[in-house]
């Protein structure tokens, strides 16, 4: 099968390919993921040619992921032309993320011959964010005026999505275990091990060889150093840092699939931070 994102959108469509993945591990459990980034390594037509079809005698389906690779190179297009019928009956699901095909109609015109969804990430305006900041609030159970999210959306400026939710987010941690005065608020267990936002700031203001010890630090104080991605994406979301959160979705994609390595994981991904 396959789905095509189309946008600049950065955020949707990293959220989106995460819906994906979920969906895919939920449906043929943790199998592996291979994934294709087009900005940060060139991706040679002999490698895409054997993405799509290279199958598996051991697992019953693939979900391979390609990121911003068909405007560069007509090769890959072409290629990817010959197989539509082929490709659009696979068992496997292929997902194409492109962020600028206005330019190349021929792309959108086989994508809406073959794919089974195309989805347009694009921008969000200022009714349509408010609209999903109302939203996204209420699943974090947190009450947001109409005035206070308009002030909020007029100061996160452009990316807003990832400053709104960065702002959110941090109301949410702040806000204080058990209920409040009113019986109203969150609730967690009692912290048994020190908090990992201690080590992700070390990681993120310290040189590099610093923020390894910090790592060590982390590891030696009993964190679950699977978990300690998600921390780490988060001040990766209050840096407003889209490329390095990438990486941080590829190193959560690398440490469901080989969790014997998180701790060499977790190096290379503070290696692509600093």
């Amino acid at each position: 099968m396959l789905y095509l994102l189309s946008g600049p959108n950065f955020y949707q469509a990293l959220r989106k390919i995460k819906e994906f993945r979920a969906a895919f591990f939920k449906k043929h459990g943790n199998l592996p993921v291979e994934e294709f980034d087009g900005e940060s390594l060139e991706v040679a037509i002999s490698d895409f040619r054997s993405a799509l079809g290279q199958g598996s005698l051991f697992s019953g389906a693939r979900l391979v992921i390609f990121r911003n690779i068909l405007s560069a190179d007509d090769k890959i297009f072409k290629t990817l032309g010959e197989n539509g019928d082929f490709l659009k009956n696979s068992r496997d699901v292929f997902v194409f993320w492109e962020k600028d095909l206005t330019k190349h109609k021929e792309v959108l015109a086989f994508f809406k011959k073959f794919a089974e969804k195309t989805q347009e990430t694009k921008t969000l305006g200022p009714k349509e964010l408010d609209l999903w900041l109302s939203k996204k609030a209420q699943v974090l159970g947190l009450k947001i005026g109409k005035e206070e999210r308009e002030a909020m959306i007029n100061e996160a400026g452009e990316g807003a999505e990832w400053a709104l939710e960065n702002e959110l987010e941090k109301r949410f941690l702040e806000c204080k275990s058990g209920a409040d005065e009113k019986g109203e608020g969150f609730s967690s267990s009692p912290r048994t091990q020190a908090s990992p936002f201690a080590f992700v700031e070390k990681i993120f203001s310290a040189p590099f060889g610093r923020a390894l010890l910090a790592l060590k630090e982390a590891e030696a104080s009993g964190q679950d150093l699977e978990r300690l991605i998600y921390p780490l994406l988060w001040k990766i979301k209050q840096k407003r840092m889209p490329d390095v959160y990438w990486q941080g979705i590829l190193a959560e994609s690398a440490m469901r699939r080989n969790p014997k390595n998180v701790y060499e994981i977790l190096e290379r991904f503070i290696l692509a931070i600093k």
